[in-house]
């Protein structure tokens, strides 16, 4: 069962009675013989629970579901408390097993005219982008990401996640890199009030140069959904 993998992908579009609908696409290979089902259970990571969402049985590779959850089940899984369980008949407790998180993508374009203050210099040119992969799971929230960037007036010293809405500076939160190379990239943990702001839209990367030190290209980041809203 060395072979055996899965990967689960949904979709959730809360109600207005604070549960949500889920759709969901379920696939696997390598099991000791046919999926005999595949349900969502509850509880937290190293623990067996109980069926909470039916997805499929008996089931193929690629099957799909649609299902309505309470706001009970919602909060489990915005919590990291649920998991996705194939079964097999050689292994009915399941055969394949994985916890629950949110995952979100994240891109910004940078440039001078966001920046605040104006930059020095001739920095019309100046450009970059910033991507990145935020996961929220049980054990907390990762960002993965990647800035690129080209034509500043030198050397990027330094790139950080600030907070602050657009418009105004703030705070470094987060440190990407310095100095830095464009196509950099790396993770970071995120917690309290940095991914309160990052689901709120009031975050912004900015990178730094010895003629702009309070920031040379800056672009603020979209309000990033890891939190399953009406």
């Amino acid at each position: 069962m060395s072979n055996a993998r899965g990967l689960f992908s949904a979709t959730a579009t809360r109600s207005e009675t604070g549960g949500a609908t889920i759709a969901s696409t379920l696939t696997f290979s390598g099991l000791s013989g046919p999926a005999a089902a595949a349900h969502i259970h509850t509880a937290a990571r190293g623990v067996a629970g109980p069926v909470t969402v039916p997805h499929c049985g008996p089931c193929e590779s690629g099957a799909t579901g649609d299902a309505t959850v309470d706001a009970t089940v919602l909060s489990a899984i915005q919590s990291g408390g649920t998991y996705v369980n194939v079964h097999t008949a050689k292994n009915r407790a399941g055969e394949i097993r994985a916890q629950l998180g949110t995952v979100a993508t994240i891109r910004a374009a940078l440039n001078a005219r966001q920046e605040v203050p104006k930059p020095k210099g001739n920095v019309r040119r100046a450009t970059g982008v910033f991507t990145a992969t935020a996961t929220k799971s049980d054990t907390g929230t990762v960002l993965t990401w990647r800035l690129a960037f080209s034509r500043l007036t030198g050397r990027a010293l330094a790139a950080h996640i600030h907070i602050g809405p657009r418009g105004r500076t703030g705070g470094v939160a987060i440190s990407l890199c310095g100095p830095c190379r464009s196509g950099a990239r790396g993770t970071a943990n995120v917690s309290g009030a940095t991914l309160a702001a990052l689901e709120a839209g009031r975050t912004y990367v900015n990178v730094h140069t010895k003629r702009n030190p309070g920031g040379e290209i800056r672009g603020q980041l979209p309000a990033v959904p890891l939190t399953i809203t009406p």
